[in-house]
């Protein structure tokens, strides 16, 4: 059975597709040479016997580049695929980038080349920059085109999966909205199954509860989602099975759909029977890279530490570093350490509050400070000492987490893991400074405690220099 198509498939098939324009594009002069003089019968003695290897290392360099730049930029974001417009904006910015990244990796290849003497190994890496540009204004033409039939391909190919939800609760809509604006073509949703007058009559109703067998094997269904207010009797349900259905409920394929916890599901008591445990090998490996990416950080970032101690401390009075109290595991606090970013006695008057947009306790080099997120970078001490992680939800002061715990159902059970400098909220939401904002994190804390894994931090991670790189949500 078919289950729902990923980008995945899309990325690697553009690899490929690039990969092939890139090849000949950018090595063209030495595939027309040696065709030339292979005819005559003559050798070029320019061309090493490895050579062939050079120019598949080049090509993968140049391709993974414009991958990377294209991610920077939402391109596998289904979102941006589906608006050609946006698309071509998008892919010019991401193609400029490579255009100006790749020469400078090329002098940065070059120069460890030379360091390290390596007889001219990295440098071979490096492609002549007229034929960079005509690669690029083939790459920008090879993405584009896949991305202007990819959709109707997949569509054509009826790969994306098909999916009836049963019920018409406030979820159904909510699940319905969230499907229509992402565009997603990896998911069909065919109709729904409801009673008679029940739903609204925009939506399109297949048949009744009760016809879900028929309905499921007339449209060639692959998902049954049912909304919580609904009941199929078991028999039918055993019917849906066997015509190799999944059944899914409507907060996991909500949460699937979303990367966050349902509404629904933050006031049931089976959210606690749904987190997961994770094991002795995952806390092991979590805290040896833990301790590792923090000490280089703390490292690497040594002269820029000191650059900006003494840059906050000839802006304003009070100390460059300052330390606050926050809610760490299990509710136990402990101590953060942050670049000062508002004047010393932002809170003297106000007590605490949060931070927003034009906060005018900033200061000129806190914002900036903010924007980078260097102001984080001390926290690596914390990550260093336990009290935090490199992932995890962002640790809160306990006179928030007082007021929080009091309106958010189940505000607390955010804590049973270490907070972290990054996380699965902050990368998918903006910054918020309002209740309705902590809530709407929650959701995507509790789905990042649900779901918490190896390859889920790396993700994190990743996206987290993107969001760095790029500014996003800084206050």
């Amino acid at each position: 059975m078919k289950t729902r198509t990923s980008i995945l498939p899309f990325v690697l098939v553009e690899a490929l597709a690039l990969f092939a324009v890139v090849v000949p594009i950018t090595h063209a002069r030495s595939f027309g040479e040696q065709l030339l003089l292979s005819s005559r019968g003559v050798s070029l003695p320019g061309l090493a016997p490895d050579e062939g290897s050079y120019i598949l290392m080049r090509s993968a360099l140049m391709v993974l580049a414009l991958q990377v730049s294209f991610a920077f930029r939402d391109l596998y974001q289904w979102s941006v695929i589906m608006r050609p417009q946006l698309t071509v904006v998008r892919l010019v910015e991401g193609i400029a980038t490579v255009l100006v990244v790749l020469p400078l990796l090329h002098y940065v290849l070059g120069a460890l080349d030379r360091m390290a003497d390596l007889d001219g190994a990295l440098q071979r890496l490096e492609i002549h920059p007229m034929l960079v540009m005509a690669a690029a204004g083939a790459s920008f033409l090879t993405a584009y085109g896949l991305r202007a039939r990819w959709p109707r391909w997949m569509q054509q190919a009826r790969l994306g999966e098909r999916v009836v939800i049963a019920g018409s609760g406030p979820a159904t809509d909510v699940v319905d909205e969230e499907i229509r604006r992402r565009h997603d073509p990896g998911i069909e949703l065919l109709g729904f199954l409801d009673e008679p007058g029940a739903a609204p009559a925009s939506r399109t109703l297949l048949g009744g509860l009760q016809d879900a067998a028929a309905v499921v094997r007339d449209h060639e269904v692959q998902r049954l989602v049912l909304d919580s207010s609904v009941s199929i009797p078991s028999e039918t349900l055993l019917a849906v099975r066997l015509e190799n259905v999944r059944i899914t409920d409507i907060a996991s394929f909500h949460e699937q759909l979303t990367g966050r916890i349902p509404l629904e599901s933050l006031a049931s008591t089976d959210l606690f029977l749904t987190s997961a445990v994770s094991g002795p090998f995952y806390k092991s490996v979590r805290r040896v890279f833990d301790i590792a990416f923090a000490s280089v950080g703390l490292m690497l970032a040594a002269p820029l530490c000191a650059t900006v101690w003494l840059a906050v401390r000839l802006e304003s009075r009070g100390p460059a570093l300052y330390s606050q109290e926050r809610v760490g595991r299990n509710g136990r606090p402990f101590t953060i350490y942050k670049f000062r970013s508002m004047r010393a006695d932002a809170e003297a008057a106000s007590g605490p509050v949060w931070a927003s947009g034009e906060d005018p306790r900033i200061t000129g080099v806190g914002r900036w400070l903010r924007r980078l997120r260097i102001d984080e970078i001390p926290q690596l001490w914390s990550v260093i000492r336990n009290d935090m992680s490199l992932v995890g939800p962002r640790p809160e002061r306990p006179h928030f987490v007082g007021q929080l715990a009091q309106q958010i159902p189940h505000y607390g059970q955010r804590h049973i893991v270490k907070p972290g400098v990054t996380g699965w909220a902050q990368i998918n939401y903006s910054y918020g400074n309002t209740v309705d904002d902590a809530f709407i994190k929650l959701q995507y804390d509790l789905y990042y405690i649900k779901n918490r894994s190896l390859a889920l931090d790396i993700a994190i991670l990743l996206r987290t220099v993107k969001v760095v790189v790029l500014q996003q949500g800084a206050v």
